[in-house]
């Protein structure tokens, strides 16, 4: 994996950890918490792609 690929892969996983402390936090509308849960998901699939995680678990980063 390239740098590149692992600085992609880090933007993601770090902007889906915001996405869950803003959700978390639950200071959003449910038309933004709807669109939050959806950009979420998307990158949850791509880091599926990114990682070829196959049948592995995901596990929760301290």
């Amino acid at each position: 994996m390239s740098e590149t690929d692992a600085d992609t892969i880090d933007r993601k996983v770090t902007r889906v950890e915001e996405i869950i402390e803003t959700l978390e936090a639950g200071e959003v509308s449910l038309g933004e918490a709807k669109s939050l849960r959806d950009e979420g998901k998307a990158l949850l699939g791509e880091l599926e792609g990114d990682l070829d995680l196959g049948d592995g678990e995901i596990i929760e980063r301290e």
